[in-house]
């Protein structure tokens, strides 16, 4: 039985590369984009909001789009696809992903905005009872049940998760929790993490197939981190939101030479929600069962979502390599 259900996986993925073989052969559009502001106005606008009439650009159909950085050499920014992603392996990730990408978490830094009281959790908002705070997190807050100082990095809530594997120590285990660990979800979930691989593969066999130079680099450290990445693909983590809108932010933390790669799940409707690069006033429609594989460590946000039936779902997948990772092959 084992034999016979490897054989048929193996014959989905083969049918699964060559439609993605065909996704380079299509004509696509090439757009090259310039920098309306420089990198200190930028850091400025760090946690705010960018809306859509702040673009002059919205990306709906395939595109390569391109920058010249300041030594005049060509970079690119992303790469969209639209309906790679075959609708069974969507389902796959609606129906296991869904329930874990709404869990809560505060610590989100600049993606979850400047810090809000009306989004802070309940036992550390009030501002008379903040320390140490600064735009995006709060260092100390003093307790309101017990009137003591509690040394814990927070900012605003946000529906947003990670699964796979993450490179910094569990907080709650202390000083000595190993440096590199296997997320709640992978570790305790097993049968639903099992049923998303085959869709984290898929997605990574994209990478490969558009971004190839990148991919090569980012799968050789990935692979090199042994027991902290996810199946044979250049990835250790991935990043799961539900219907989060972010703020103004540089990813921290992944490969610098990688890329990271953004696909949306979709139910109900609604509008908005677009990644949009401020700095080059560009941004585009990333919709259920697109790829897009995007710079990361330039400065990018989200629109507004506005919904348009009572019940939408909004879930995306931020597939990426976490840098440090490797330095914990051996744990």
């Amino acid at each position: 039985m084992v034999k016979k259900s490897i054989k048929k996986n193996k014959q989905k993925l083969s049918k699964e590369s060559k439609k993605i073989n065909k996704i380079n052969k299509k004509k696509v559009r090439q757009l090259l984009v310039k920098p309306h502001y420089n990198e200190e106005y930028m850091k400025n606008k760090e946690g705010d909001y960018f809306d859509e009439k702040h673009y002059n650009l919205v990306i709906k159909d395939d595109c390569d789009c391109y920058y010249y950085d300041e030594n005049n050499d060509k970079k690119l920014l992303f790469k969209f696809r639209k309906k790679v992603i075959p609708e069974k392996l969507c389902n796959i990730g609606l129906e296991n992903l869904k329930k874990a990408a709404q869990k809560t978490h505060d610590n989100r830094g600049a993606s979850a905005g400047k810090i809000d009281m009306k989004k802070m959790p309940l036992y550390a908002n009030d501002p008379k009872l903040l320390v140490g705070r600064n735009k995006f997190r709060v260092k100390e807050y003093i307790s309101k049940y017990t009137g003591k100082v509690v040394k814990n990095s927070l900012g605003n809530i946000s529906q947003s998760n990670i699964i796979g594997y993450y490179d910094k120590r569990d907080r709650n285990l202390g000083a000595n929790a190993p440096m590199c660990r296997t997320t709640a979800f992978t570790s305790q979930q097993v049968e639903k993490w099992d049923k998303v691989i085959p869709l984290i593969i898929h997605i990574d066999r994209l990478f490969k197939k558009l971004i190839p130079k990148n991919h090569k680099i980012q799968l050789k450290q990935a692979q090199a981190s042994k027991n902290f990445v996810i199946a044979n693909t250049a990835y250790s983590t991935v990043t799961i939101n539900y219907n989060w809108r972010t703020a103004m932010h540089k990813d921290d933390g992944d490969l610098k030479e990688g890329f990271g790669n953004l696909v949306i799940l979709e139910e109900g409707k609604y509008d908005g929600g677009y990644l949009g690069f401020p700095r080059y006033k560009a941004c585009i429609d990333v919709r259920h069962g697109d790829f897009l594989a995007m710079d990361v460590h330039e400065w990018h946000c989200n629109t507004k979502i506005t919904p348009k039936t009572k019940d939408y779902t909004r879930l995306s997948m931020v597939s990426y390599l976490r840098e440090k990772m490797i330095k914990c092959k051996d744990n």
